[in-house]
């Protein structure tokens, strides 16, 4: 009786490459620039609105915070272990900053 051989068939994983760690952490960057980018943008945008009184002092204040918040919201989304939990921070924060330019009178 002649022995059966198995036959190797490749997985579905060994056929499909991963992403290389470069590919994902320039698309983390990416996204952490633009959700941090927009952040500091709706701070800016909505700071006329919540500042002092003066629409000037308010603007200027505005982007004071705009600069202090941008580079730490970019180290939270690229920086952190879980890449979804830096991402879902920072998009959150840019939903807060957003929601509060439309809803503010």
């Amino acid at each position: 009786m002649a022995s059966e051989v198995p036959t190797q068939t490749p997985s579905c994983r060994s056929t499909s490459r991963p992403a290389s760690p470069t590919r994902r952490w320039i698309w983390r960057a990416l996204l952490g620039f633009a959700l941090a980018w927009m952040a500091a943008h709706f701070i800016t945008l909505g700071s006329p609105k919540w500042g002092p009184g003066a629409r000037h002092d308010a603007t200027i204040f505005g982007q004071m915070i705009a600069i202090a918040v941008f580079p730490i919201l970019l180290l939270i989304a690229v920086g952190t272990r879980s890449p979804l939990r830096g991402g879902l921070i920072a998009g959150a924060v840019c939903l807060i900053a957003a929601l509060a330019v439309v809803l503010s009178p």
